[in-house]
């Protein structure tokens, strides 16, 4: 008996295989509920950002109905704004419906030879059948009936407003048109010509046109002159004018403007020309 032996390690591998299984299959449970746990999280993750996104643009809808709504309320008061007066009109009360019952149909005779039929009996009229009951009116018909009449009152006066406002438009437009033929056939009336002139400081006067010109002072640093127009032994002076500057002046009563140009300002002298009326021009 001493001389059998034993393979002990057939004995021994049994439990040390059953308990590295046994880890095995916990980590592949616990891996099955990490994936399961994070794909509901990543549901719920995804499902509160659509609802985020659909809230804000229902919000921007909103705000978009709401602006819209509003600049048409401002156009609507702009209208109002301008349009005339509207006499109140009296309300119109709505006549109560008639319910027209037709007659019931009459016989129809026929008139015979009396040697061919017997007189007949003329028959009874038909008495009329009595109305019919009307129908119980439904609460909620009577509410849009209501409702549509008012907006049909509405939609109606805004008309009547929006075809005012067009009325007025279209006469101020007509003014308009009336004005701008007015003032150009005035502009085609009172042609001017230009008159050029060259003015040395000193005390020589230079009759340009209706006038005659001085040079009082000249600034070439600021481009700066004053010039005294003279017109009747009277002096009109036109003190610290700049360069390109339109003078407007007038020299007697109800006589059309002048206008004084300089065009070059040196260190002694000016340049420029004078605009008069044609009619005005000395030859």
């Amino acid at each position: 008996m001493s001389g059998i032996e034993f393979d002990r390690q057939i004995f021994a591998t049994a439990p040390e295989k059953q308990q590295t299984q046994a880890p095995k299959a916990m980590g592949a449970v616990l891996l099955i509920l990490a994936l399961g746990l994070a794909g509901f999280v990543g549901y719920k993750i995804f499902t509160q950002a659509s609802q985020a996104n659909a809230i804000a643009a229902a919000k921007a809808q909103v705000e978009q109905l709401q602006q819209q709504l509003a600049d048409s309320q401002k156009r609507v008061e702009e209208l109002e704004k301008h349009r005339k007066p509207v006499r109140a009109e009296a309300p119109v009360v709505a006549e109560p419906a008639v319910v027209k019952i037709s007659a019931p149909a009459r016989p129809v005779y026929r008139i015979a030879a009396a040697s061919a039929l017997p007189p007949q009996p003329k028959p009874a009229p038909a008495t009329a059948a009595p109305a019919p009951a009307p129908a119980a009116v439904n609460p909620n018909t009577a509410a849009m009936q209501s409702e549509l009449t008012a907006n049909h009152e509405a939609w109606q006066a805004t008309t009547d407003r929006l075809a005012d406002v067009v009325g007025v438009v279209g006469q101020q437009q007509n003014e308009l048109s009336e004005t701008r033929e007015a003032v150009n056939q005035l502009l085609s009336q009172t042609r001017r010509q230009a008159l050029s002139f060259e003015l040395q400081r000193g005390n020589n006067r230079i009759p340009v046109g209706p006038v005659t010109l001085q040079l009082k002072s000249v600034d070439h640093k600021s481009q700066r002159y004053s010039v005294c127009v003279y017109f009747e032994d009277r002096c009109i002076e036109l003190k610290d004018r700049v360069l390109n500057e339109v003078v407007v002046f007038v020299v007697a009563k109800n006589s059309a403007p002048l206008e004084l140009v300089a065009t070059k300002v040196l260190r002694d002298q000016i340049v420029g020309y004078l605009e008069v009326p044609a009619e005005k021009q000395q030859p």
